[in-house]
């Protein structure tokens, strides 16, 4: 069976689940007891076919639609009150992992705008450093003709300046996330200038010999801040995908549902970036062991992805 035909067959059974799920809004309770037990019917059936899709059309366009509204229907299915522990136990422990995964094509997507430019800028600035170190604020390049560095917080200002960083590193992820409704240009223009800035201030600082510095001061909170500008910045894509891939949604149906998945994805990455900006007030300007900070960065760094890729995922027995 063709895709054309696997979809054709069963179009009309997937949008009738659209509209049951439009008008519950959240709250199956809004349906009629007829509408309810055709809900049930038709989840299940939608997520038959999304086995069926998985198997045979894993990288089809139509697979992540369905796999969206199954998701979406899944919400609806299972859903209780706000309040209930069980449901904020599934919605930490199943949902959110899994819907960050779900977006793990988007997010590969934005690692690689950030990281190409990251790696072209310092290598350009290593062979050009003078033409490099033009790209640098002012007050950056005095620090650097004077041998030292701009990363020094005196302990004192570590509290005020805390939440200061975090509050930039929060604004440029939903900016991120936000610039998915430009068709993704403004996403993409922001990995990209995030990414080849970093290069550049590190080719440069490594042609001053201040690079151990850099790398001391960052080990504590760079990889988990620079894994959430990744990820909001999938997420982001993931609406420009909806915006110009619709698909056999309308472009409002298709956002809704896209957005609902990227905005989970924010709910994790805003308290990581309140984590990173909190080590990189306090910790990573302290004179503590270079190895402590390492230490500090691998773990929170390690505890985020493996939380991503390895929670909520079904166990073997369950799965068969």
């Amino acid at each position: 069976m063709t895709v054309d035909r696997f979809v054709e067959d069963r179009r009309a059974r997937w949008a009738r689940l659209e509209n049951l799920i439009s008008e519950a809004n959240g709250r199956v309770e809004r349906l009629a007891p007829s509408d309810v037990l055709e809900l049930g019917r038709l989840y299940r059936s939608a997520s038959s076919d999304l086995a069926v899709a998985r198997r045979d059309f894993a990288l089809d366009a139509a697979t992540e639609r369905l796999n969206d509204l199954v998701a979406t229907a899944h919400a609806l299915v299972y859903s209780e009150a706000p309040t209930s522990g069980r449901r904020l136990r599934r919605f930490f422990l199943h949902e959110l992992p899994s819907s960050v995964r779900a977006n793990s094509r988007f997010t590969a997507v934005s690692l690689a705008a950030f990281a190409i430019p990251l790696l072209a800028t310092f290598a350009i600035g290593l062979l050009l450093p003078e033409i490099a170190a033009t790209a640098l604020p002012p007050e950056t390049r005095q620090h650097l003709a004077e041998r030292r560095l701009w990363t020094d917080i005196p302990e004192g200002y570590r509290p005020l300046v805390g939440p200061l960083i975090i509050v930039n590193n929060v604004r440029v992820a939903v900016a991120a996330f936000a610039g998915g409704l430009t068709a993704g240009a403004l996403t993409l223009y922001l990995l990209v200038a995030n990414g080849a800035f970093l290069g550049t201030v590190l080719a440069v600082v490594q042609g001053y010999g201040l690079s151990g510095g850099l790398l001391t001061f960052t080990a504590a909170h760079g990889p988990l801040e620079i894994s959430c500008i990744v990820l909001s910045g999938g997420a982001g894509l993931r609406l420009a995908w909806a915006l110009l891939r619709p698909g056999d949604r309308s472009r409002r149906d298709a956002l809704r549902l896209a957005g609902a998945q990227a905005i989970r994805v924010m709910l994790l990455i805003i308290p990581a970036l309140g984590v990173a900006g909190i080590l990189e007030a306090f910790l990573s300007p302290s004179d503590a062991p270079i190895a402590l900070k390492v230490t500090v960065g691998v773990v929170v760094g390690l505890a985020l992805w493996s939380y991503i890729f390895l929670v909520g995922r079904p166990s073997r027995k369950s799965a068969s």
